[in-house]
């Protein structure tokens, strides 16, 4: 999930959508939902959590059914029948699976399509725990198959070993508009990376190195790991945890904002990366260099720190991971 901020003159309702990665239903399934099959579940999300229903777990064998319903809607016109529904779930451990089929130039179109047209019978019907759902770009616009379903939650994994806690620090605050990244030019000989953090453990220096090899290879200069940046990192990510909840409004903090200006960050610019299920530093890098508004916050040439926070997830498998960016 990424946070962006507008000039302070426009306060917080011209923030940029929301997005979010979110928690995977098991090792194997490591693939999490990216671009505009990410937005689509973060916005199904949001839209839930606001009529006070739990989010839908993003299933990536619903989103590989989800494909081949679409080929199948593609080469033949034809929607897949109840019973094919029917046969899918018999054959996958789901007690019950809904179908939507909606067009629309924008994901946000189409969730809006779906909030007026299906309702309580799709995205919010409080009997579907599962989410999965395939969008392809056609010549009328975008195409999206959604499957939404029940299924009995099978038994957590044992949880990671918690990260250490943190000591905040003090300081106060300020914010523009940040700048989009800049297209891809040949690297210029690397600047020297910054030596390794003495206040971070061995998973938030990996987040360091790889943020800074991916802003290396576009002639960006290294951000710098800031201890008291990462202490409200750690802080975000414990919270989280521990409050079993994952947005970037903390019902302990607020926003990630409110947040740097308790402990005492001062900031010309600051931004926020979220994700939590991924078991390795290289894996949430992944997911996030693959998600347009993530990938901007971590080559934003704006940025010149860094703080990482990594804490355990509140499912029981893989992790909470936070990014903190700021200029100062």
């Amino acid at each position: 999930m990424h946070y962006r901020l507008k000039r302070i003159s426009v306060f917080l309702a011209t923030l940029f959508m929301l997005t979010l990665m979110l928690p995977l239903m098991a090792p194997q399934a490591a693939l999490a939902a990216a671009g505009d099959d990410q937005d689509m579940v973060a916005l199904v999300n949001q839209t839930r959590a606001k009529a006070g229903l739990p989010a839908l777990t993003y299933d990536r064998d619903l989103s590989i059914q989800a494909a081949k319903n679409l080929d199948y809607y593609q080469s033949t016109g034809k929607i897949p029948s109840s019973a094919t529904l029917y046969q899918i779930a018999q054959n996958n451990g789901y007690s019950s699976l809904g179908q939507t089929i909606v067009t629309g130039s924008t994901v946000q179109a189409m969730v809006d399509k779906q909030l007026k047209y299906y309702g309580s019978r799709s995205i919010l019907n409080s009997k579907y725990n599962r989410i999965g759902l395939v969008i392809a770009d056609t010549s009328y616009g975008k195409l999206c198959v959604q499957l939404l379903a029940y299924k009995q939650e099978t038994q957590a994994q044992p949880a990671p070993r918690p990260a250490p806690a943190p000591q905040p620090a003090p300081a106060p605050a300020s914010q523009p508009e940040p700048t989009p990244a800049p297209a891809p030019q040949p690297a210029p000989t690397p600047a020297p990376a910054p030596q390794p953090a003495s206040f971070m453990n061995k998973l938030q220096q990996q987040v360091v190195d790889l943020v800074n090899a991916e802003r290396a290879k576009y002639g960006l200069p290294p951000l710098v790991a800031k201890q008291d940046l990462t202490n409200v990192a750690q802080l975000k990510a414990q919270d989280m945890y521990q409050n079993k909840y994952f947005s970037h409004t903390s019902p302990t903090y607020g926003s990630p904002f409110d947040m740097m200006r308790k402990y005492g960050i001062s900031y010309t610019y600051a931004g926020e990366n979220i994700a939590m299920g991924q078991t390795t530093a290289q894996q949430v890098m992944n997911d996030w260099m693959n998600s347009e508004g993530h990938r901007a916050n971590i080559l934003n040439p704006n940025y010149t720190e860094i703080g990482v926070g990594v804490a355990p997830s509140y499912t029981g498998y893989g992790y909470t991971w936070v990014q903190e960016f700021v200029r100062r």
